[in-house]
């Protein structure tokens, strides 16, 4: 007797929810042929544009036309309609399927927006969107810091936990992670919201988020430190401090969490983890021990 599998069967094979006995009775069925194949034509469409009247209609156009005599239909009309409705799941699936890209510790990537803006994320750093909605929603989610050169269009936003950032088109930074939140003009205007609270920034200018205020500051470089390989810090809390050596020489610092609330002002570099402890610790007379490869303990 011919097995029938319904959508929700259907559905549960693609998502690979299938028990190991249903996977292994499908593949003996003489269906799971037929709908394999199915499954790797429709993902070699270019979803989501894809009209589903034109596919059912060219699905018909296959179907052959009835005839007097008897014949065995090499393939049964309940694999047009399969193949109907894994079209459009597939259709579906990319039309809403978010967009991700993080850099890990220790690297930095770089790639364009579907609007040919140009995004850098530094380590340890996560951005992610809807290639979909892009064309009527500029706006991105951001964990981390980021570089951004934004094309001239209609509102580009960058939303983090701490706060937003909306431009039209310019060039800034934005760094938001565990209680830091900067954002820095390196062209045009950049408008920061946190809680009710504004500022506009212009070509030099910067804006720290501290003890619940947002806080001017200036700079005079082109371009993100981070980028030639260098972090620069301006009365930044120390554990901040610590948490960003750790995501750009991938290494994990013991103790960090006794470190008091002091500031530090001053740089390190991304390619000397011995020299960057000196600079850190000695300086803010920190005690700790550096095995000399990725083991580093603070003594207090």
């Amino acid at each position: 007797m011919e097995q029938k599998y319904d959508d929700t069967f259907l559905a549960r094979w693609l998502a690979g929810e299938l028990s190991s006995d249903e996977l292994s009775d499908f593949e003996k069925s003489t269906e799971y042929s037929e709908y394999k194949m199915i499954i790797e034509g429709a993902s070699r469409l270019e979803a989501p544009s894809f009209d589903r009247q034109k596919i059912f209609d060219g699905i018909k156009e296959k179907t052959p036309a009835k005839k007097e005599v008897k014949a065995k239909r090499l393939i049964p009309n309940w694999v047009y309609g399969a193949a109907a409705a894994i079209v459009l799941f597939l259709g579906y699936m990319f039309m809403f399927n978010e967009t991700n890209y993080t850099a890990g510790f220790g690297q930095k990537i770089a790639f364009n927006l579907p609007d040919d803006s140009e995004v850098q994320l530094n380590s340890g750093s996560k951005v992610s969107f809807d290639p979909g909605s892009w064309a009527d929603d500029r706006s991105l989610t951001l964990d981390g810091e980021a570089f951004f050169k934004v094309k001239k269009g209609a509102t580009f936003t960058v939303n983090t936990k701490e706060g937003k950032v909306t431009v039209l088109g310019t060039q800034f930074t934005v760094n938001s992670r565990n209680g830091l939140y900067q954002v820095k003009c390196y062209e045009g205007k950049v408008s920061v919201s946190v809680d009710g609270k504004e500022a506009m920034l212009e070509l030099g200018d910067a804006v720290l988020l501290q003890d619940g205020s947002l806080k001017k500051q200036q700079f005079e470089a082109e371009s993100p430190e981070w980028l030639s390989g260098e972090t620069r810090f301006n009365n930044i809390p120390i554990l901040q401090v610590v948490e960003e050596i750790e995501r750009q020489y991938g290494v994990t610092i013991l103790g960090k969490k006794n470190l008091n609330s002091d500031t530090f002002t001053g740089r390190f570099t991304h390619n000397d983890l011995d020299q960057t402890l000196k600079t850190v610790f000695v300086a803010m007379e920190i005690p700790y021990t550096f095995d000399g490869n990725t083991s580093v303990s603070i003594l207090k």
